[in-house]
């Protein structure tokens, strides 16, 4: 979304006088839908839209003249980028502190799980969505976010086969799996098999980041900082090693 502030429309045509509108705020969807507070004349629109989207699509605010012969276009877009987007596929122990810290950080949060006892807004009331349904119903559509991260706890292997079949030929930004390494190399012989020029480099697996984590809480620190550190293209070292201790020694 994008919000159009200090909107200003000038005319300089001969037969029309100099005025100037102001819109104190215009509204631009991604589908190029326009809610304007004050109007404008309708062909400046496609100008204002062009733009705005532009600015959406690099996630930058800016401002824009469009200057013609008899008329001037000023305004200021400011970005509203969508929230980042994280699929939980499962609903067991770990799941739950993974909502609640992703929630904490911002996310936009869903939680597919096939059996409903698990999968409900009782069971995680903080998430935005909490879908029960088949996870080859729900993986086998392509969801809408830009920016999606998708971590995999569910219960068993064959889900995870399941789900990462799907996700071969999808773009995500983050593709973490939960599970030992016996279950992980299960997983990817099976998959390699099938696949015998697939890469699984790009998959997170076991998840999370090497901090000794062994309850659901630790474990889901664990995984939520490797996203940030994901999504944030950083090392994940210990800032102290990175940067080291500045030691000012007193004047004697």
């Amino acid at each position: 979304m994008i919000t159009i502030t200090s909107c200003r429309f000038r005319t300089h045509g001969e037969s029309l006088k100099d005025h100037e509108i102001t819109s104190s705020k215009a509204l631009v969807w991604d589908n190029g839908q326009v809610e304007l507070e004050v109007g404008l004349p309708e062909f400046l629109t496609p100008a204002l839209v062009d733009d705005a989207l532009k600015a959406l699509q690099e996630g930058t605010s800016k401002t824009f003249v469009h200057q013609q012969e008899d008329w001037e276009l000023e305004y200021y877009v400011e970005v509203y980028p969508p929230p980042l987007h994280l699929i939980v596929a499962g609903a067991g122990h770990v799941a739950k502190p993974v909502v609640q810290i992703a929630k904490m950080l911002g996310f936009f949060v869903t939680v597919i799980c096939d059996r409903p006892q698990y999968a409900n807004e009782e069971q995680f009331p903080l998430a935005d969505e909490v879908i029960c349904k088949e996870y080859m119903d729900y993986f086998s559509n392509p969801t809408r976010s830009a920016k999606k991260y998708i971590l995999l706890v569910t219960r068993g292997h064959q889900f995870d086969v399941m789900i990462l079949r799907e996700l071969m030929s999808k773009s995500a930004s983050y593709i973490g799996m939960i599970g030992s390494r016996r279950r992980i190399s299960g997983v990817f012989s099976q998959l390699k098999a099938e696949r015998p020029e697939e890469s699984f480099d790009h998959i997170f697996a076991p998840v999370g980041l090497d901090i000794g984590a062994q309850t659901p809480e630790e474990i889901a620190v664990s995984i939520m900082a490797e996203i940030l550190k994901v999504k944030n293209e950083k090392s994940g070292v210990s800032l102290r090693e990175k940067v080291g201790h500045f030691i000012v020694k007193a004047d004697e």
